[in-house]
């Protein structure tokens, strides 16, 4: 359901997740230029493997809503330049999309369900040619946090999340007029979000946040462009219930922490969804800085 309201937009607290620095950093030598190579080399691997997915995405995205017109495609081309994918490994993505060449091998979309201490679950999504190599290495990971596997897919609903951002004009535009709009596209929910900069202190991001149909992203993205707003991400993604939301759990947060940081270098894993309250706010924020 909509909500007029604007009282739930303006909370901007952060989860420990993405403030806290990673724990096992600090055993990663004796002096400032080992930490600053062990750093560099899971940076690099962390861009690596956002190359390789957003490939994949573009591929994906092709297949779903075709090569011409489409919003969507645009946004991730434009993501792609700034990792600096190659042009000829994205028109080969596109290619295989539209089915123009043949792909390597056939890879499966799935999700694993787990639940950990203090009530946490996470769904973890992942794309992969083998699941039974891919299972281990989520088990593997999650082991830190002592997370097993349970069902706690009934905990969230499966829904599209756009993000966009106001267009030239967006300072002249009024919330209830993009809030009209929301409407208008078949908007399942709305919001607005005014978010700090992690790194300048002084700049404010605003964003608007539509949840909507998974079949609907394409149709509503580029209904957003078309009226001059700018993409900043859509995706389809697990949200987690209000009522079976929970705190971050302190007492078991390094084998948290640890469990995320394996699931970040897992080649396969493409997202993750956990029902800790306001943990999807701090990862958009942390994708805006």
């Amino acid at each position: 359901m909509i909500r007029p309201g604007w009282q739930s937009l303006m909370q901007r607290s952060v989860s420990p997740i993405f403030v806290t620095q990673r724990l096992g950093l600090r055993f990663a030598g004796h002096s400032k230029w080992a930490n600053i190579k062990h750093d560099k080399a899971k940076n690099d691997a962390k861009k690596s493997k956002e190359a390789t997915f957003m490939v994949t995405r573009i591929e994906s995205c092709v297949r779903t809503g075709g090569k011409e017109g489409n919003a969507t495609l645009e946004s991730l081309l434009e993501k792609a330049k700034k990792l600096n994918v190659s042009k000829q490994v994205v028109q080969n993505a596109i290619k295989r999309g539209a089915g123009e060449i043949e792909g390597s091998a056939i890879q499966n979309e799935v999700s694993y369900e787990f639940i950990g201490p203090g009530g946490v679950a996470i769904i973890v999504a992942a794309l992969t040619d083998n699941k039974a190599r891919t299972i281990m290495r989520v088990k593997t990971a999650l082991a830190y946090f002592s997370a097993s596997m349970s069902p706690c897919n009934y905990m969230f609903s499966k829904k599209g999340e756009i993000l966009f951002k106001p267009g030239k004009d967006g300072d002249n535009q009024s919330s209830d007029e993009v809030l009209e709009l929301a409407l208008e596209l078949g908007a399942d929910d709305f919001e607005e979000l005014d978010l700090d900069d992690d790194f300048k202190p002084n700049l404010k991001h605003k964003v608007y946040r539509l949840i909507c149909e998974p079949g609907d992203i394409y149709s509503i993205c580029n209904q957003l462009t078309s009226k001059g707003y700018k993409l900043h991400d859509s995706t389809v993604r697990y949200l987690a219930e209000k009522d079976v939301q929970v705190q971050f759990p302190e007492e078991h947060s390094k084998g948290f922490l640890r469990a995320i940081d394996n699931l970040d270098q897992t080649p396969e894993v493409t997202d993750y969804f956990t029902n800790i309250e306001n943990e999807h706010e701090s990862r958009i924020q942390s994708s805006l800085s």
